[in-house]
């Protein structure tokens, strides 16, 4: 950091306790001007304690913050935020019943003045926009209709609104999906570009490393090293720092074949109206199948149908071998169903009820007498706190709330468990999880698959889903777009095939160009395997016809067969009299994004040198020259 940056903000010695527990220890912090940095640590280390020591929520026990060159002393929030800090906190804090317009400028009505309506409704559309979600995001919409995920972008608007120079980020990726993360990626570097201090919480390493210029790691309440340049380490000794030992990393396994293994569960053309409108899958026996699908997709809405959260209008399911009809979230279980849901405070946490009461919840769903019995699954529980990693002494502690999110998600993992389900649906089951509890959630996973368990992942870490997941179901709009063995796909590739067809505008514009200009059919198409994904496709071709957009497809039935099977990058002679070439497309770090496939009509020759140069031209400005074709090899010749 240069001698000169300003500094906005020291941590002195910061010490809180609880009682005579001491969840802060004489922290060390500080935060300059123009810069992202990271605090860092496990579940329960003190990470969100000091931001909220920094922002006014809890007043310390000892210890000293100087803010913008003063000395600091916040007795509420509404003096952080007059001094120009702002949080976005891990869970949500929006008025549901609000619109997301009302919500975003809610801060404004604690201050002396405020603007009218339409210069407030201007403030909030502008911060959307900010964000680059205004296409997305309704603000005259309710928070209580939103996803978690642009409940948790509204946050984020709300603090650019303030325009607070010190901004606090405690996990605000926790709910995105990489494509979603990427783009605050962008607006965190412009806050940065801007001058302004960013306090950025995450336990994913790969988001540390990427975004932040220094770091700050705590483990137990106080600060093992502060304000590191992240530079100057490496991922193993972060996680060194922060839990004091080695930690396994996620890796892919062995995919086990479980085709021959009974389907628990099979989904035929479900449709819930308007967020779920063809979904199709299995899942067998011992199996890991992944729901691979981006903010909006329908893929926690899907697993809200199964269990009876909302209505199914069409569709046939199949349950252990029996049809199935889901009515409620009691008949659900009984069937044999576990459920972890997304959003653990709004869906799953009762507040008022102690940690083990919490778990009891699904168990009190099955009785039917005045009696309780709750002595019947003390065992169950025991079980289950040893082998997920949980203390069982902290069981009956008062509320769950006390937790950090990590325990939190680990208690809640237990309740889907308790009634012994067969088929489990594990909704963002390591959201806001440390890499220590993370590993001990992925290896415990593994555990219950290779039990029998049949399981439906979904996640917004495709890194997660594919090391987890034997098989996986990309979901784009509502619909399922074919299977894919895990192994034989990347992260990259997965967010293009789950992109919303809506944002598919530059390839389309590309291949309509290509497609009118050489009189040929020009499709975006990716190889999985052994089979083939037409993401979309433009113009047309007399007599031949490139797969429907969304349908993965066997290689070898397609009319580009020939050019697939050799993976040429020259003309090809297909079938029926009709040429076909393969450009492949990369990204600037070399990784495979699919194909242009070109598809000429009946005896029409095509004219490879033109075409190239016409699709490397388009690249060139499509997503910001993010694209580009991957030049020809010696070994792509279609005659080999």
């Amino acid at each position: 950091m240069p001698a000169t940056q300003e500094i906005l903000l020291t941590a002195d010695g910061i010490s809180k306790a609880f009682g005579s527990f001491y969840a802060l220890k004489g922290v060390e912090f500080e935060l300059a001007a123009g810069e992202i940095h990271a605090l860092f640590g496990a579940n329960g280390a003190g990470k969100s304690t000091l931001a909220k020591v920094i922002c006014g929520h809890i007043a310390p026990t000892a210890g000293t913050i100087r803010a913008f060159g003063e000395p600091a002393s916040f007795q509420r929030p509404r003096d952080a935020m007059d001094a120009g800090i702002g949080i976005v906190t891990q869970e949500t804090s929006l008025a549901g019943d609000l619109s997301v317009w009302e919500n975003i400028i809610l801060p404004v009505y604690g201050s002396r003045s405020t603007p009218s309506q339409s210069a407030l409704r201007k403030i909030a559309k502008d911060a959307i926009a900010r964000l680059g979600f205004a296409g997305e995001i309704d603000i005259e919409k309710n928070c209580e209709e939103l996803s978690a995920a642009h409940r948790q972008l509204v946050e984020i608007a709300r603090i650019v609104a303030l325009g607070s120079r010190i901004i606090i980020l405690d996990e605000p990726t926790a709910a995105l999906s990489p494509g979603e993360s990427a783009r605050l990626f962008k607006v965190m570097d412009a806050l940065r570009a801007e001058g302004r201090g960013l306090i950025f919480v995450s336990h994913r390493l790969e988001e540390i490393f990427a975004m932040t210029d220094r770091i700050t790691i705590l483990r137990d309440g106080a600060s093992v090293k502060s304000n590191l340049t992240t530079t100057d380490l490496t991922q193993p000794e972060l996680i060194h720092l922060m839990v004091g030992r080695e930690v396994e990393q996620l890796a892919p396994e062995e995919i086990p074949d479980t085709s021959a293994a009974p389907i628990q569960l099979s989904l035929t053309e479900i449709r819930s109206e308007p967020a779920v409108r063809s979904v199709s899958l299995e899942v067998h026996a011992g199996e890991i199948v992944g729901l691979g699908g981006l903010v909006g997709s329908g893929r926690s809405e899907l697993a809200e149908t199964l269990m009876g959260l909302r209505p199914l209008d069409a569709g046939a399911i199949t349950l252990l071998s029996k049809d199935y009809q889901p009515s409620n979230p009691r008949g659900a279980l009984t069937a044999g169903l576990g459920f972890l849901p997304e959003d653990r405070r709004r869906q799953s946490i009762v507040p008022d009820f102690s940690v083990r009461e919490n778990i009891l919840l699904s168990h009190l769903s099955q009785l039917t007498g005045p009696r309780l019995r709750y002595g019947t699954r003390n065992s169950r529980i025991d079980e289950l706190a040893d082998m997920i990693g949980l203390d069982r002494a902290r069981l009956d502690d008062s509320s769950l709330l006390n937790y950090s999110g990590g325990m939190q998600q680990k208690a809640l993992v237990m309740r889907a468990l308790l009634l012994e389900p067969r088929v489990l649906l594990l909704d963002e089951p390591t959201k806001g999880v440390d890499v220590g509890a993370r590993a001990t959630i992925y290896s415990f996973l593994r555990r219950l698959a290779s039990e029998g368990i049949a399981i439906l992942l979904i996640s917004s870490d495709f890194e997660e889903l594919l090391a987890l997941s034997h098989r996986i179901v990309p979901i784009s709009d509502g619909r399922t777009i074919g299977t894919v063995s895990a192994g034989d796909i990347n992260e990259e590739q997965l967010t293009l095939i789950c992109a919303p067809r809506s944002s598919h505008e530059h390839q389309n514009a590309l291949l309509s160009r290509l497609a009118e200009q050489f009189g040929v059919q020009a499709g975006w198409v990716m190889t999985a395997g052994n089979q083939l994904l037409c993401l979309t496709r433009q113009g047309a071709a007399s007599g031949a016809s490139l797969p429907d957009p969304g349908i993965v497809a066997p290689m070898a039935g397609s009319q580009i067969a020939v050019s697939l099977e050799r993976e040429s990058s020259t003309v090809c002679d297909e079938e029926g009299g009709h040429q076909s070439l393969l450009m492949i497309i990369e990204n600037q770090r070399g990784i495979g994004m699919g194909s242009i496939a070109i598809l000429s009509g009946k005896d029409q020759t095509l004219d490879e040198t033109a075409i190239r140069e016409a699709a490397a031209q388009s690249l060139s400005v499509f997503e910001e020259g993010q694209l580009r074709l991957r030049a020809t090899g010696p070994d792509t010749d279609c005659e080999q």
